[in-house]
């Protein structure tokens, strides 16, 4: 039992030292030129309710107020209600 208990060990100890010496790629945050800036403004979809990123929404003037959407159909959508 005792040894089984060390090699139990050993191995998180090996398997924790190896981690130090190689460490994952997918720990973190992700760089990528799609990545968009922290801190963005969110806007709140009158149709669904959603907020969404400002560069990302679907813009529309309806009636001479402007509107941000998180799709063409919730666009749609609130354009047949007014």
């Amino acid at each position: 039992m005792i040894k089984l208990l060390l090699l139990v060990l050993l191995f998180f100890v090996g398997y924790s030292f190896i981690q130090t010496l190689f460490p994952s790629r997918s720990k973190g945050p992700k760089s990528s030129d799609n990545a968009k800036p922290e801190g963005e403004q969110m806007v709140l979809d009158p149709q669904c309710g959603t907020y969404i990123p400002l560069s990302e929404s679907v813009k529309a003037n309806i009636q001479g107020q402007q509107h941000y959407f998180c799709s063409r159909k919730c666009r749609s959508q609130f354009k047949k209600k007014h």
